[in-house]
């Protein structure tokens, strides 16, 4: 049933530009202001291959080789050598 279908059936007075934003009233006369479903939409995600993990991992790494490279420095042995 289309909108101008069911205006004429209601006999509502809703003007052109509130039907086209999809008001209609029902038998009792109230207007119906939630005709209309709003757009889904996904919120985005933290998880997965995201630019912002893959920079957070990237930039662990680097701390990560960083220490290593200090620590073998520092001790004069490499990590392995320190570790058994």
């Amino acid at each position: 049933m289309s909108t101008e279908n069911l205006s004429s059936e209601l006999n509502d007075e809703l003007t052109s530009e509130d039907r086209e934003q999809g008001y209609v009233k029902d038998d009792a006369g109230l207007t119906n202001a939630f005709a209309v479903e709003p757009e889904p939409y996904a919120a985005e995600s933290k998880l997965g291959f995201t630019p912002f993990a893959e920079t957070f991992s990237g930039r662990l790494a680097m701390i990560g080789f960083d220490l290593l490279v200090l620590t073998e420095l520092v001790t004069g042995k490499g990590i392995t050598h320190l570790w058994g």
